[in-house]
């Protein structure tokens, strides 16, 4: 846990040590849960590990993307193993706490252990936590402690869970329409119904404008970390929706038709519906969408809880980790999927090199360049989210008693 990281994760912590050493609490409201969460676990961590105000200096808090000089800085300091361990000790509570969700979640014995070996030793997570070091693990929790207090029938403390795992990952935005799905009740009255999801919808929109409303009123300058250089083109719609034929209107038609198949299996109970639709949206999502190497880890949580609702998800999630891999050593930059995440443990790995170096010198010769590769494995990886797809919404296999 200690040994790995992306420069990404110091990134993220300088901003929180500036914050600690200026007093700015209510300067951010940008992913605000887990800002306050790595906030707190800092300022404890303080009581035990004196942090020179070099390692995390912050000259400009607009300009906060450490540069490779400004990590170097960092790895050299004597203290970094304890640093990164208790930058990565949050991380590692909420996986404990996934893992425990999901042991809650699932009934059957043979199946709950199954479930939770998927989620403790998948490769996917276990890199996107301790190796690459990135929060995904906070949005997840507050993912599947939605889908259980939904299990539970408490639909109020789901949309609360619901509303908070939106200040974690703006891609939990996708699940919205799912999330409001899965709370109508088919045997109630449609008055009942549209009750229900509209106060669900004013919960969830309250909490979610809630920090950008009331941080202004404690105080706060929400311009603290915003790079007043950057640029917000008028026409990125336009350019969105140009890029429809490659990935955005198939990622639209996929959705829309989800969300027929959502009202479609509503007399399922509603923990089932949330959990498949959220499931089958990541795989549109990802089998035509281009993502970040951590961000694979949204694909992990729902297909687990799956297995609670009869789905043969083993399968697919082997392959799936399989074809990530092989993706990520194909696709990588310098620091991405390299020995440059070990570069806590010594600076030598950052000049070590990488695989697509090492493929294009012994492989492409022989016939097939990188870029064919990769789009080659982009082709697989998108058919295994069909494959995922397919199991999951498969008709339920029987329980052996």
């Amino acid at each position: 846990m200690p040994f790995f990281a992306h420069v990404d994760l110091f990134s993220e912590y300088r901003r929180v040590y500036y914050v600690l050493e200026q007093g700015l609490y209510f300067d951010n409201a940008h992913r605000p849960v887990v800002y306050y969460i790595e906030m707190l676990f800092a300022w404890v961590s303080k009581l035990f590990v004196d942090a020179p105000p070099a390692v995390f200096d912050l000259p400009d808090p607009t300009s906060s993307v450490a540069s490779l000089t400004d990590y170097g800085f960092f790895l050299n300091d004597p203290q970094v193993f304890r640093y990164l361990f208790i930058f990565k000790l949050p991380y590692f509570i909420f996986d404990i706490g996934v893992f425990a969700v999901i042991w809650k979640y699932v009934d059957n014995p043979t199946h709950r252990k199954i479930a939770v070996l998927l989620w403790l030793f998948n490769p996917v997570t276990l890199f996107a936590t301790y190796i690459f070091g990135r929060f995904e693990v906070i949005s997840l929790f507050f993912l599947a402690a939605t889908a259980l207090q939904l299990k539970r029938d408490q639909r109020l403390s789901a949309c609360i869970l619901f509303a908070l795992s939106l200040h974690c990952r703006e891609i939990n935005l996708l699940f919205a329409p799912f999330f409001l799905l899965a709370l109508i009740d088919f045997r109630d009255a449609w008055q009942r119904n549209v009750l229900v999801v509209t106060l669900a919808s004013f919960t969830i929109t309250l909490i979610l404008m809630l920090p950008t409303w009331l941080l202004p009123k404690l105080g706060g300058d929400l311009s603290l970390f915003v790079d007043p250089t950057a640029t917000h083109s008028n026409d990125a719609f336009n350019k969105l929706l140009s890029l429809g034929y490659y990935w955005f209107y198939p990622v639209i038609i996929g959705l829309a038709s989800l969300a027929i198949y959502a009202w479609e299996i509503g007399d399922r109970p509603h923990t089932e519906r949330f959990v498949i639709s959220c499931a089958v949206a990541l795989f549109i999502y990802f089998g035509f969408n281009v993502h970040s190497v951590h961000y694979a880890a949204w694909l992990t949580l729902f297909p687990i809880l799956c297995i609670q609702h009869q789905k043969r998800v083993v399968l697919p999630f082997i392959v799936f980790s399989i074809t990530w891999v092989v993706l990520w050593l194909l696709k990588t930059d310098n620091g991405v999927f390299t020995l440059f995440l070990a570069a806590p443990l010594s600076t030598d790995f950052i000049g070590l090199g990488y695989f697509p170096a090492w493929y294009n010198q012994h492989i492409a010769p022989r016939g097939l360049d990188l870029h064919q590769a990769i789009q080659i494995m982009r082709a697989l990886f998108l058919v295994v989210m069909g494959f995922f797809a397919y199991r999951v919404l498969q008709p339920k296999m029987r329980i052996e008693q």
